[in-house]
């Protein structure tokens, strides 16, 4: 059993508040909707002129996912205080890096943001993983320019190197 003390709690609810707000809807890739709850919960069920492609899907910028993993670090981080034994952290670094270092279009450019944000510390063979995830990237951009996946992988690249940069010893 555990207790979260009012601290803990305020940033919980401080967080959720943040969470309910337009500006938020727009870091989630939903801000043309209303209401976050009208997206999230509504099923084919209920609302047979929903369907996935009746509305129009925004994309979701990495730095905005920089902004929303930093805010669930926050909340984690506040919760981990009153939970001594909690490995949350660990594991979602360790999934993070799992992703982050395994080809895939579409979740390795998240993952490598995920990981260089949360990540407490870096080895220099991560680093030179991830360096050569850059490199990957800059060849396939020379190839064709035109190449949207490798261009957001370089991006990610520079984001986690950024982030993690500070981690390395001198």
């Amino acid at each position: 059993n555990f207790y979260l003390t009012e601290e803990t709690k305020q940033v919980l609810r401080l967080s959720l508040t943040e969470f309910s707000l337009p500006k938020f809807y727009l870091l989630f890739g939903i801000s043309k909707v209303k209401s976050a709850a009208v997206i999230a919960f509504r099923s084919s069920y209920r609302d047979r002129s929903f369907s996935p492609g009746s509305y129009e899907r925004e994309t979701f910028a990495l730095t905005s996912l920089e902004t929303v993993t930093e805010a669930l670090l926050e909340i984690m981080e506040a919760c981990m205080r009153d939970i001594p034994t909690c490995k949350w952290l660990d594991q979602w670094t360790e999934l993070a890096q799992k992703f982050a270092f395994q080809y895939n279009p579409s979740l390795q450019p998240r993952a490598l943001v995920v990981f260089g944000c949360i990540s407490k510390r870096v080895s220099h063979g991560q680093i030179k993983q991830i360096i050569r995830i850059l490199s990957k990237g800059l060849e396939s951009c020379l190839k064709g320019p035109d190449n949207y996946n490798s261009q957001v992988l370089i991006e990610a690249t520079v984001i986690a190197l950024t982030k993690l940069q500070p981690l390395l010893n001198k």
